[in-house]
This record gives C-alpha cells, sequence and structure tokens, in this order.
C-alpha cells in the first residue's frame, strides 16, 4: 500500500475523531459554565471506578477478537464475536450485582456522600459499553473507515447535546454522565443497525470458547495494572485533595482529549495495519520506523501548539476552571508518548512476549505512584499533572528498550525523540509554575519550528501529502 494509501485510510478512520475533538473544543467551556468544579470532580471519580470494572470485564476477550477475527471464516465470525462476549457478559453480571449490593458503600467511598440510582446507571453502563466495544472492534477490523467515524460523530454530538440538555435540568454530575449513556446508547445502535449479522446469536464452540479464554486471560493483570497507572492521579487527589481539585484537572483533561482523540484515531488505524504488514513481511522494519518518525513528528508538533497557544483555550472556560492551564502542560505528554509508543511496542506484540507488558505497567505505576504520593500535597492537580506526565515518559521508554532488545534490528532513530522530548519537559515545566501568554507563545513557536528541523523527512512528507490533497481538490 502506498503512503497516500495509508494516509487515506487513516483520514477515514480519523474523520470522526477530528469532529469529536472539534465539538470537544467549543462545548467544554459550555460545560464548565453549566457544572462547577467540583460537581465535575465527581463525574471523574465515577469514569474512574467505571474504568477498572469495565477492564475486569472484558477480560482481556477484544484482544482474542482483533487476534482471531481474520483466523474465521466470513460465516463464522458470529461464532467468534459470541465466543469472546459470553465470558463478558457473565463477569459484568455478576459485578453487578456487587455494585447494587454494595451501592451506598460505594457511593460514599467515591463521591463523600450517598447519591441514588447513580449505581444503577454504572450497571447501565457496564452493559451498553461492553457491546459498543464490540460494536466498534467489529466496524474496525472489517476497516470500515467512514462507518467508524460516523459511530465516533453519532457518539459525540449526541453525548455534547444530551449532556447540556440534563445540565439544564440539574447541575450536578449526574448530567455528564447521562449524557455520555444517552451518546454511547444511540451509538451502538447505528453500528449494531449496520452488522447484523455478526451479532447473530449462536452458541459457542468448548474448544473455542477455551481458546480465547487462554489467550485472553494473561492480558486481565496487564489491564488492571494499566488502569490503576492511568488512574493513580485522580485516585491521589482523592485521598490527599478536593474535587474542586478533582473537577480542575479533569477540565484540562478535556482539553487534553484533542490530542487523546488524534491518538485514538491513530491507533484504531494503526493496530490493523500494522499487524497486515508484519504477516506480509516480517523483516521489513523501514516500515515501523517512518510510522515512528511520522507520529512522532505529528504529535510533538501538536503538543507544542496546543502548549504555545492553551492559554487562548482556557479562557474560554468559566473563571472557577482557569487554574487547569497550568495543569494542562504535563498531560499533553499522555497521548504523545503513548502514540509514538504504539510504533515502537509492536515488536514486544509480535514476538509475542506479551509478559513484558506487566513489567512495564508496573515500573510506570510505580512511578506514577511515587510522584503522585510525593506531589500531590503540595501542589495539588499540578502535581498529579507533573508526576503523570514524567510516568508516560518512563512507559514510553520501557516500551521501546524493551522491543529494541528483542528485536535489536529495529532501528529507531532515539536521539531525535530524546532531543524532542527534553525540550518539550523545559517548556512544561515552565507553563506549569508561570502564566505569562507571551512567553507561553514563543516557547510553543520554538519547539514546533525546533520539531521541524529535527523531524524533516516527516514534514516535507506531510507538506507535500497535503498540497496533493488540495491541489485534486482545486482541480475538482
Amino acid at each position: 500500500m502506498s503512503t497516500r494509501k495509508y494516509f487515506k485510510s487513516f483520514l477515514s478512520f480519523s474523520i470522526g475523531t477530528w469532529l469529536r475533538a472539534f465539538i470537544s473544543i467549543f462545548t467544554t467551556p459550555i460545560i464548565t459554565y453549566l457544572i462547577n468544579p467540583e460537581e465535575f470532580g465527581k463525574s471523574a471519580m465515577y469514569a474512574t471506578a467505571f474504568g477498572v470494572i469495565n477492564t475486569t470485564v472484558l477480560f482481556g476477550t477484544d484482544q482474542a477478537f482483533v487476534r482471531f477475527f481474520y483466523d474465521y471464516e466470513e460465516d463464522r465470525k458470529n461464532e467468534l464475536l459470541w465466543s469472546c462476549l459470553l465470558p463478558s457478559v457473565f463477569i459484568a453480571t455478576i459485578l453487578s450485582l456487587f455494585v447494587l449490593v454494595l451501592s451506598d458503600r460505594i457511593s460514599v467511598v467515591l463521591y463523600g456522600q450517598r447519591y441514588d440510582f447513580i449505581n444503577l446507571i454504572l450497571v447501565v453502563n457496564i452493559y451498553l459499553s461492553l457491546f459498543q466495544r464490540y460494536n466498534q472492534l467489529i466496524v474496525r477490523m472489517l476497516k470500515k473507515g467512514m462507518l467508524y467515524s460516523l459511530i465516533d460523530i453519532v457518539a459525540a454530538i449526541s453525548t455534547t447535546v444530551f449532556t447540556i440538555i440534563f445540565a439544564l435540568i440539574s447541575r450536578t454530575f449526574y448530567s455528564v454522565i447521562l449524557g455520555g449513556l444517552v451518546g454511547t446508547l444511540l451509538a451502538l445502535l447505528v453500528g449494531i443497525s449496520q452488522g447484523k449479522s455478526y451479532w447473530r446469536v449462536t452458541k459457542p464452540r468448548k474448544e473455542e470458547l477455551k481458546e480465547v479464554l487462554k489467550y485472553s486471560a494473561p492480558f486481565v493483570p496487564t489491564m488492571l495494572l494499566f488502569w490503576l497507572f492511568s488512574s493513580i492521579d485522580r485516585i491521589s487527589l482523592r485521598q490527599y485533595s478536593t474535587f474542586v481539585q478533582i473537577g480542575i484537572y479533569s477540565a484540562a483533561f478535556k482539553v487534553v482529549q484533542v490530542l487523546t482523540l488524534v491518538q485514538s484515531g491513530f491507533t484504531t488505524f494503526w493496530v490493523p495495519t500494522a499487524y497486515e504488514r508484519y504477516s506480509k513481511d516480517n523483516q521489513d522494519t523501514s516500515f515501523f520506523v517512518r510510522a515512528n518518525e511520522m507520529v512522532s513528528f505529528v504529535m510533538f508538533s501538536v503538543g507544542f501548539l496546543l502548549l504555545g497557544f492553551k492559554d487562548i483555550l482556557f479562557l474560554l472556560l468559566a473563571k472557577s476552571y482557569r487554574e487547569s492551564s497550568m495543569v494542562f502542560p504535563f498531560l499533553a505528554f499522555l497521548p504523545i508518548m503513548y502514540s509514538i509508543s504504539e510504533t515502537t511496542v509492536v515488536w514486544i506484540n509480535f514476538k509475542k512476549k506479551s509478559y513484558w507488558h506487566v513489567l512495564i505497567t508496573m515500573v510506570s505505576a510505580l512511578t506514577n505512584y511515587i510522584g503522585n504520593t510525593v506531589l500531590v500535597p503540595i501542589y495539588g492537580a499540578r502535581g498529579a499533572a507533573i508526576s503523570t506526565g514524567v510516568s508516560y515518559i518512563v512507559f514510553f521508554w520501557m516500551r521501546t528498550l524493551v522491543a529494541m532488545k528483542l528485536h535489536p534490528k529495529a532501528g529507531y532513530n532515539l536521539k531525535k525523540v530524546t532531543l524532542v522530548t527534553v525540550l518539550m519537559t523545559t517548556v512544561a515545566l515552565i507553563e506549569t509554575f508561570q502564566n505569562n501568554v507571551a512567553v507561553n507563545m514563543v516557547l510553543g513557536t520554538l519547539g514546533i519550528i525546533i520539531t521541524i528541523i529535527v523531524y524533516k523527512e516527516p514534514f516535507t512528507l506531510v507538506k507535500k501529502e497535503f498540497l496533493d490533497v488540495l491541489k485534486a481538490g482545486l482541480l475538482r
């Protein structure tokens, strides 16, 4: 496949992602005016609880679905779906009963007081999100980029609209949660309506069910560790700080979501593409090196752009959330370092050495735990951001160094990544402790210029592709 075809394939999968980012930029300010930081913080604690339950429910069977999808004939793919789905439904039912029985205790731990129906909403969300996960995976593995984007768009628009409607009725964290619930439901209905044959109910074969569980089980510890790794910040803020600080932190995350959605769009496209490429030629490292350079250039450039002009975005938020602009800088490392690491970690997956993921996540989580324990009591949300950003840099290096140990001929240019990472860390540190708009703009602009110089070839390619697409559009 040519570069242009890869580019077009990526665009088809990421149209919805870009629109979600666009919607997020313009609706986050509206939501901050409707919901105060304390309520926003409570919605973040709900999301944290949902994250660990969702990870446990999936039990790694979604990874098995991706792994075995191309091994099944077209008329038997529904058997694979139900072999993966049924164990998750069983786990979801057990956990849902547990949540409902201990509803009051869970509410007090998460939100500081008892709330009616909140855990019933959580249970409904568990089931909807489970089916929505497979809904997206089916479309993704079929490489139906435009349909995937349509599902994304439906979810984004409906979540936004219903969150605002519910917030106008009740300015509590319920509005954020219910808005997301409606968005998930509508996206699920759109996807299932376009792929009914894959959802045809069937009884899975015993041996296939065993194969799925055997493959899936090792992913569970890693995924739970990754949840812990990515949730320590909010847990620490809940323990050492206030719901207001959690709300400010969550608002900064909303802006980071612009980069996170780019990461999501890339990962959606990258995983099947990488496996397909490796299956055709397992000695070809140049493709993965080029992908690494391209992703590094794009993510660092967008990161510096946001660091330079973040103050303009945060001025749009309600006054009570303005502190979020100084929380944002280190949070930018989360999607940046994760995306770049996706281009290097493939060699761990290709070599089927998945046990390395446990060690990598443990080291990263320990780094984040120590950092949050030290910094959150002193700096609050800013301390959580610094610790989490640094731990994602550690996460990238662990993934990359292990991958290169397993495949010494990988050929990645780590000098470039090191240089730009050090530069971005310096800029993020400066912007975390001062808030001069002009200084931040200069730092962000210099960062972009240096990134272009360091990644000259990817910049030239992106510019050429963009101009070619533009010319083609004008000629039509």
